[in-house]
């Protein structure tokens, strides 16, 4: 049925209102978007620090699968003569030499001439001047070697408030393995450091530590990273030249010391040595001990080197002489080159505990007494305590290898580990005679981490 007009015109006012009708937005929750906006953020950081913690523990291990760290090289000295002096008959090699050493005295009448030179010639205090200059030349170049050991340590003051305490001493830069520098220097400086740093002779510092201590010398290795280290540094810097201190006598001969032998870190003094025969009482060893006429600290550190710049002693003055509290006293540098390998290799070293002596070849004869190491005393609680060796007994083996001195015992006991058994033969004084005995050890370790 056909719509009236009025239909039409009430369905086209319909439709128009249909069409002008607006749609509203929802309203913005604002606190409800904050808190969202907020813990995305929050999730955003806690999922980035994950992710940097999960790398800084994987990515050494990854490191080490990608980029293997080089072996460090094995530290060893080379072995010495019995001596570095040459006796008068030494110094000529053969019959050609004697013979050049002759042809020589004929020139003998020029050799007075130079010697008439020589006396005539009246020194000032510039040849003075040019010697000292010399012997300072010397003693720089082998500072090259010197480093300063400083140990911090946190601590508490009256008002408990923590602050950090530095204590320092020299130390000596004894090798170089390819990834480390290994410094030999006192324990007693560094044993209960937070961290120990290291400071080069051109005052540049580097992370250092601890490889290995030695409980009866008081002598520990740090280990430096090289990665750690400049390429200037490296080509300033450089690894001891270690001599001899086994030579028939240096007594009366020059040496300089450096490092801080007057409590001052980079002082040098000059002197002679005044002894070199004295052992060192300490146990299973015979370090021998170098006295000077140089006056030091009595908290000195440091070496004393010969006129070539060679290390011939480590400056110890806790083991100095009681009539000879100022003056600098050091360890030889021959007996300690063992230690000093073990140590910057991480070798344990065995412990046995006795003080010893070599049995003389004349009181041998004249006594009656065995030949071997004449025990003097042993350790209180040491392994040699524990098993039963005592003073006066004379150790004849160690084994099946014959002991015939002190030193040939203490060069056993470096081959032993802490913790091996041995049976150590002794023979002991009786009524009548002695008698030999077969006493079992179980060794234990002078060394710690």
């Amino acid at each position: 049925m056909p719509l009236t007009q009025d239909e039409n015109n009430n369905e086209k006012l319909a439709n128009t209102a249909f069409i002008s009708e607006k749609i509203k937005q929802r309203p913005v929750n604002r606190k409800k978007l904050l808190r969202r906006t907020v813990i995305t953020i929050s999730l955003a950081v806690i999922f980035g620090i994950v992710a940097c913690f999960t790398f800084l523990l994987l990515q050494p291990v990854f490191s080490d699968q990608l980029y293997p760290e080089k072996e460090p090289e094995i530290i060893s000295f080379p072995e010495e003569s019995a001596s570095d002096e040459l006796t008068p008959e030494e110094m000529f090699a053969d019959d050609s030499e004697i013979a050049a050493v002759e042809a020589q005295s004929l020139e003998a009448n020029q050799k007075d001439q130079i010697d008439q030179a020589i006396a005539a010639y009246t020194f000032n205090s510039s040849d003075y001047s040019n010697m000292m200059a010399s012997l300072k030349s010397v003693a720089t170049e082998a500072s090259r070697s010197i480093v300063q050991v400083t140990a911090i340590t946190s601590d508490t003051n009256w008002f408990s408030s923590s602050y950090e305490s530095k204590g320092s001493t020299s130390g000596l830069l004894v090798a170089d393995s390819g990834s480390f520098y290994y410094a030999l220097v006192s324990s007693d400086a560094v044993a209960e450091a937070e961290s120990i740093e290291v400071s080069f002779i051109d005052n540049t510092k580097a992370q250092a530590s601890i490889k290995l201590i030695d409980t009866i010398t008081g002598l520990c290795v740090l280990t430096i990273r090289k990665d750690f280290v400049t390429v200037d540094t490296k080509s300033k810097i450089m690894t001891a030249t270690l001599g001899s201190s086994n030579t028939n006598s240096f007594t009366g001969l020059p040496v300089i010391a450096i490092g801080n032998p007057i409590g001052v870190q980079g002082s040098i003094s000059y002197g002679i040595v005044t002894s070199e025969k004295t052992t060192i009482d300490l146990a299973d060893t015979a370090y021998k001990l170098i006295t000077t006429d140089i006056n030091g600290s009595s908290l000195g550190s440091g070496v004393i080197i010969n006129l070539r710049g060679q290390v011939i002693g480590i400056i110890d003055m806790s083991r100095r002489p009681d009539d000879l509290s100022d003056n600098i006293c050091a360890v030889g540098i021959t007996e300690l080159k063992p230690l000093i390998e073990d140590l910057s290799n991480g070798k344990q070293r065995a412990y046995l505990g006795i003080h010893g002596t070599t049995v003389p070849s004349d009181i041998q004869t004249s006594q009656n007494i065995p030949a071997g190491a004449y025990v003097i005393q042993t350790e209180m609680g040491s392994p040699a305590m524990k098993a039963g060796i005592q003073s006066g007994d004379i150790i004849k083996a160690i084994g099946s290898d014959e002991i015939l001195s002190y030193e040939q015992l203490i060069n056993r006991l470096a081959q032993f580990s802490p913790d091996d058994i041995i049976t150590v033969t002794v023979r002991r004084q009786a009524p009548t005679d002695y008698i030999d005995m077969e006493i079992e050890v179980t060794l234990t370790g002078s060394t710690t981490n």
